[in-house]
């Protein structure tokens, strides 16, 4: 005889209730994110470890104005500078390979001239018994030997003063605050550099700056009625640029104003 399973969710006949009851799981949904209200912001969630947000371009017909550079920043080193300038100074290259290349031809004149009097066929490339002769006979103070003496001293001290005097440096030197680290500017890049400058004041259409020496002379075009000011305006900008590069000397800004 089959007997009969009771239902465990039907009450039992004669059973007194418990009260439980029994509820079947229901699988969970994810509710839907409620927008922020009008007028809030809702904090950016952080990007995760390792990866990078693009930045946002700028809307169109906006520009982002970039950051105003840094004057002034590297500090004054006396020792530095004089390393610096010891670095880039002119080497004076062509009166000392002309120097060179004469006392070259002197030194190899007089070894021919001993060589060929010691092996007793004197080759007489210059006539030394007429200059002897008449270094002999002619007094010190004839005017042809004052005028020779005059010119050969003339010639020594030329040399000497090129020997301390520097010459036109081409690069520019620039303060590091480091004795060991050296760095030189090309003169066409410092001038292009202080025209820019020059060009970024309002009212001046066109500027061209030389070195003179060790000052910078700026001549500026402008097309304005009244130019009150403005001079000034771009030996500020100029001087403002001077002081960005940090060259170790210093450059006195004279502006010649043109008219159109």
């Amino acid at each position: 005889m089959a007997r009969q399973v009771p239902d465990p969710a039907e009450p039992v006949p004669g059973a007194e209730p418990t009260g439980e009851m029994t509820t079947t799981p229901r699988a969970e949904t994810a509710e839907p994110a409620v927008p922020p209200a009008y007028g809030t912001t809702e904090p950016a969630v952080p990007p995760a470890y390792g990866t990078t947000q693009p930045a946002m371009p700028p809307a169109y017909g906006t520009t982002e104005p970039s950051p105003p550079p840094i004057y002034g920043t590297v500090a004054k080193d006396a020792s530095a500078d004089r390393a610096a300038i010891r670095a880039f100074r002119p080497r004076r290259v062509v009166p000392a390979v002309l120097t060179a290349i004469l006392m070259t031809l002197l030194g190899l004149l007089v070894a021919l001239e001993v060589i060929s009097a010691l092996l007793g066929r004197p080759l007489r490339l210059v006539p030394y018994d007429r200059i002897l002769s008449w270094a002999t006979s002619t007094p010190w103070n004839d005017p042809r030997v004052m005028t020779g003496a005059g010119l050969v001293g003339l010639l020594g001290l030329l040399l000497v003063l090129l020997a301390l005097i520097p010459g036109r440096p081409t690069l520019i030197p620039v303060r590091t605050g480091d004795r060991d680290l050296a760095i030189g500017m090309q003169r066409r890049g410092f001038t292009r550099s202080l025209a820019h400058a020059a060009e970024q004041v309002r009212g001046i259409e066109h500027a061209r700056v030389r070195l003179r020496g060790k000052a910078v002379h700026v001549a500026a075009d402008s097309g304005m009625r009244d130019t009150r000011g403005l001079a000034d305006a771009v030996r500020e900008a100029v001087n403002l640029r001077i002081t960005a590069l940090s060259p170790v000397w210093k450059y006195p800004v004279r502006v010649h104003l043109r008219e159109k």
